[in-house]
């Protein structure tokens, strides 16, 4: 068997029978770096076996089939579990726009636009986070580690010091999972 990362293995066996296979290719998109975009649909099945064989509930023969059940060609957002078809067959838990737009960026507020501008309406593109307008904060953050060059802390800190500025809003409701917004265009 190929080696296996252990960071993915970890999250992915801790979060047991509520493991998704989107959940899972975002881990491995997350810590398993690589020169092209997204995962290839092998190499979940190859994750869903190491972690089978560490004793987790997961079923290897039924990844194929859950990836396709998931699996668009769509090039903007879809939904959070949706997983979008990148770079000749390799799947993502981002569309190719993003990919395209984003990669390498270090910038939050360059993600921000780019996921507000291919969204539309945010108020009713994600199924997570608080109410309102925005871009949820843990896609953000996790968008920036996939993407990007950014790692979760160093994000933080530019969105608490773009808030600083009056650059970006979040939700008032003190949402745990707030949305991230343009100050001017929180409302």
């Amino acid at each position: 068997m190929p080696e296996l990362n252990e960071h993915v293995l970890e999250e992915a066996g801790d979060r047991g029978r509520t493991l998704l296979v989107s959940d899972l290719v975002g881990l491995i998109e997350r810590y398993e770096r690589s020169d092209r975009p997204g995962v290839a649909p092998d190499r979940v099945v190859t994750y869903a076996e190491g972690l089978a064989a560490d004793g987790a509930q997961i079923d290897p023969d039924s990844v194929p089939s859950a990836v396709e059940e998931r699996r668009t060609e769509s090039s903007s957002w879809d939904d959070n579990d949706a997983l979008y078809t990148v770079d000749d067959g390799r799947v993502s838990t981002y569309p190719e726009r993003w990919h395209e737009s984003l990669r390498g960026e270090s910038d939050v507020r360059r993600y921000l636009e780019v996921i507000l501008d291919d969204v539309g309406d945010s108020a009713d593109a994600f199924d997570v986070g608080g109410a309102g307008r925005g871009v949820p904060r843990s896609l953000l953050l996790s968008a920036t580690a996939v993407l990007g060059e950014l790692n979760p802390t160093e994000a933080k800190a530019q969105i608490q010091a773009l808030r600083d500025e009056g650059v970006l809003a979040e939700d008032a409701d003190q949402h745990p999972n707030a949305r991230v917004a343009f100050a001017d265009q929180q409302r």
